[in-house]
């Protein structure tokens, strides 16, 4: 086997992900699978697997395939607390070891390109552990190898949302559905319709996860509804690549059996990884801003925005696109709605809050400016600026709660040195506003404070804000003996028209 002329890459770092805690929602890797394969793949034998176990299995995969596209390498590895850690935080070393052997036990079939391939082995495994290392140690089958090393239509399957899913059932039509989506051509656009409806027979469903038959070979509709669809909804809710609902439809027949089931997709606009975007970290001055850590957003991630969200009824810079989210995320916190689409939306309310649990904030602020793009509500606002400023008002409380004054304790705002160590405290004013409004927002109720002064505890210290004046960065100082009670006092009137961390400088 050797890499294809074309040998689509991983989205994402596997390696990466799982290098540290929390990482794998924040990057969302996925992985290329032929189509064939994800079309085709059924289980023949050998033991009832998990739900854990088939996202093992495309972990295995995943990692073979980024470590070497071209799938040559017949044993690979992947550190033990790599396993643990992307299956969850519940599981231990012995269930990884229980989930290798039911694998190892597995058979299945395939076909790809008119050849079938029947009866193979799913996985060869074993653990191999010291004082050093401790790492499984695996084999694909051939078969897969080649499949994999080869192809000429793809998908991609996301990793972060398969220890997710609480059935097998679940992971083996969360694959057939990538796969009918390839098979469809339809892509993700900024004006069209994004929504593909796949219908099927509850026949086919059984056919695609496996679900056993009675003796006579008749299918217990009921059941499959209870054991198979009933949790699709909540399985696939870290699901990113696509919304999902689904419809049944009864016969007419007696007792109105189920004839149909319609799967609604509703296509996302392409993963933040894919669009690409050039800058610096100079760049990342006056983007975004830092949050608590639940809440916390990637700088780049408003850039990519306003480049990839735009149409001619439609196009927003990367401060209203993060202004935006600012007023999202306070709606959700105080429950009260910006708009009566609050309630119908996936990333708005209750529902952003669920996604910010489910899939990490990244990718919850990106499906909330696709959402937003696709269905224009509260970017049709003329006041969108003030949602931001409430906004930012609401993340600085929360970043840096006012406490109670107490002369006999200095906190470092910014985590690194305290308000007694240091010489120096740096604003920076947020670039979007003109020069008249940095006047009265900021640079006046700084020359309007009255400053605590020596008799009240106070030090010398420099006040630096650094500010855009006709897109050049300029910085105005100011020396005063200040206390660190002025600086809670200054923040609570300048800090929402701030970006960024206050700093405090040795």
């Amino acid at each position: 086997m050797t890499a294809a002329v074309f040998s689509p890459a991983p989205q994402g770092s596997i390696q990466t992900a799982l290098a540290a805690p929390g990482q794998l929602r924040k990057i969302a890797p996925a992985s290329p699978r032929p189509v064939e394969l994800l079309g085709s793949l059924t289980v023949v034998g050998g033991s009832d697997l998990t739900a854990k176990d088939a996202a093992l299995s495309e972990l295995l995969i995943a990692m073979a395939y980024e470590s070497d596209r071209g799938m040559n390498t017949e044993t690979m590895s992947i550190p033990m607390k790599s396993v643990i850690r992307y299956l969850g935080a519940d599981t231990r070393r012995e269930h990884v070891k229980a989930s290798l052997n039911r694998l190892k036990s597995t058979f299945v079939s395939f076909t790809v390109g008119g050849t079938s391939y029947e009866d193979v082995a799913l996985l060869q495994s074993w653990i191999r552990r010291s004082d050093t290392e401790d790492a499984v140690f695996y084999s694909l089958p051939e078969p897969i190898r080649a499949v994999m090393s080869d192809r000429a239509r793809y998908a991609y399957v996301e990793l972060a949302a398969l220890p997710m899913m609480s059935s097998t059932y679940s992971s083996r039509v969360y694959r057939r559905l990538v796969a009918a989506i390839a098979e469809s051509g339809r892509k993700w656009t900024a004006d069209g319709d994004n929504v593909l409806t796949i219908d099927v027979t509850p026949q086919q469903v059984a056919d695609w996860v496996g679900y056993p038959r009675s003796r006579d070979g008749g299918l217990h509709v009921g059941k499959l509804r209870e054991r198979v669809l009933a949790g699709l909804q909540k399985d696939f809710a870290a699901v990113t690549a696509f919304g999902f609902s689904m419809t049944t439809h009864a016969g007419s027949g007696r007792g109105r059996p189920l004839e149909r089931v319609s799967f609604r997709l509703e296509l996302a606009a392409p993963s933040r990884f894919r669009t690409r975007i050039t800058y610096t970290p100079e760049d990342m001055r006056y983007i975004g801003g830092q949050d608590v850590a639940d809440l916390s957003v990637e700088s780049s991630l408003w850039i990519k925005a306003a480049r990839q969200f735009q149409s001619a009824e439609t196009s927003l810079s990367h401060r209203a696109w993060y202004d935006l989210w600012l007023a999202a995320v306070q709606e959700m916190q105080t429950g009260v709605p910006l708009s009566r689409e609050c309630d119908e939306r996936v990333f708005r309310g209750e529902g952003l809050r669920s996604k910010i649990d489910s899939i990490g904030a990244n990718e919850a602020a990106w499906g909330f400016v696709a959402e937003e793009f696709a269905e224009p509500d509260l970017s049709l606002r003329s006041d969108i600026r003030e949602l931001g400023a409430a906004g930012r008002a609401a993340r600085h409380d929360r970043i840096a709660p006012v406490a109670e004054p107490d002369t006999e304790k200095s906190v470092a705002m910014d985590g690194r040195i305290s308000f007694d160590a240091a010489s120096e405290i740096i604003v920076d004013v947020d670039p979007s506003l003109t020069i008249r409004e940095q006047t009265e927002l900021v640079f006046r109720p700084i020359k309007n404070h009255e400053w605590s002064g020596v008799g009240n505890g106070g030090a010398s210290k420099i006040l630096r804000v650094r500010y855009l004046d006709d897109g050049q960065l300029e910085e105005w100082e100011l020396t005063k003996t200040m206390s660190e009670d002025d600086v809670v006092s200054l923040m609570s009137s300048i800090g929402p028209h701030l970006v960024g961390n206050l700093e405090y400088v040795a």
